[in-house]
């Protein structure tokens, strides 16, 4: 007998298949059909057996609607309706700006996603405590059992490593003195806090969780956006046996320059610039292929970076690349031999 879940599952085979001959036509690779039509044979099978079972619907099926019952209407208690749930709002206000964040960047996805792990965690909160089975001390047992030995100590820990990281990509953003000059603010401003906190002791539960998640948000954005402007850069000083910095600058998806040249065995240092919107780097690899060395990467507009490293290779001609653009940005890496020093005595 033909139930509801055996015909979506038979529907879902049918679907899988089309796919599968979908993927065979416009892809040459037969990997793809292989795992599509498996899918489908499984879900086909799986149709089949709760075909077989002899499972029917738990709905009944009337021939008419005049042999179907009467609706029953059952009254429901003031206490037990459900109430209004900020927490939908939230959920979608979450889901918009991973949106936004997947056209901009991955700092707005992460941000998105911890809300929206919030508003999940709320949302079930509150449709827990709204079921009319909730008691108060049912409340209390989980919150003793469960809340303050483990999601307590949990979520501060949480709170302090997302405060910190904010924190120190700000700072790291602004220069020597202006980072100096915020975080005397932020500690003014966090002494003024906590004195007004102090002077209000019969301060509402509401109101602190809201002063509270309003900091942690001001805190979270201060801190993605400078982590989004990039850092300060900080000054090399030359020091002996040292090569002076190199300037490696990439703009419309290619290099500016051609050829890198350093000495094997000493400390060389490149300044690489991105004025591209997507993310770049300079790596190095030999004529086959085998990389010696990945630069970290960043991403532009106007955003540079310094890398220091010894290349301890043969001298040689080698290739540097961006590992995003692997085709198109390329140039010449050579290691020149370290010069020696040969000393002449008098006759």
């Amino acid at each position: 007998m033909f139930n509801t879940v055996a015909k979506i599952e038979l529907g879902l085979a049918f679907t899988a298949f089309a796919m599968a001959v979908a993927a065979a036509v416009v892809d040459s690779d037969p990997g793809a059909f292989v795992l599509i039509f498996g899918v489908c044979i499984a879900v086909g099978l799986s149709g089949l057996a709760l075909t077989g079972s002899g499972f029917t619907d738990r709905a009944p099926r009337f021939a008419s609607p005049q042999d179907a019952p009467p609706v029953q209407m059952v009254s429901v208690g003031r206490s037990q309706t459900a109430k209004p749930s900020p927490w939908p709002l939230a959920a979608a206000v979450a889901l918009g700006i991973v949106g936004i964040g997947l056209a901009v960047g991955h700092t707005l996805v992460e941000i998105g996603l911890v809300l929206g792990i919030l508003a999940a965690a709320g949302w079930l909160s509150q449709a827990w405590r709204a079921d009319p089975t909730f008691s108060a001390r049912e409340g209390a047992r989980v919150s003793t059992r469960l809340l303050s030995p483990v999601g307590l100590p949990v979520i501060a820990v949480f709170l302090i490593g997302v405060i910190v990281i904010s924190v120190s990509r700000l700072l790291l953003t602004l220069t020597r003195t202006g980072s100096i000059i915020a975080a005397f603010l932020l500690a003014l401003a966090l002494l003024v806090a906590f004195f007004m906190l102090a002077a209000r002791p019969h301060l509402g539960r509401n109101s602190l969780v809201f002063l509270g998640a309003a900091a942690v948000l001001a805190v979270v954005s201060l801190g993605s956006v400078s982590a989004a402007n990039g850092y300060r850069t900080f000054e090399h000083h030359e020091v002996a046996g040292e090569q002076p910095p190199f300037t490696v600058v990439a703009q419309g998806t290619a290099f500016k320059e051609k050829t890198i040249t350093v000495t094997a065995g000493e400390l060389s240092t490149i300044v690489f610039k991105n004025q591209d919107s997507v993310y770049h780097n300079v790596a190095v690899y030999s004529e086959s292929g085998t990389p010696f060395w990945n630069g970290e990467p960043i991403q532009g507009p106007g955003n540079k970076i310094t890398y220091t490293h010894t290349f301890d290779m043969a001298p040689g001609t080698y290739t540097f690349r961006c590992d995003f653009h692997p085709s198109s940005m390329v140039g010449q890496f050579v290691v020149e031999a370290k010069p020696t020093t040969t000393e002449t005595t008098a006759p």
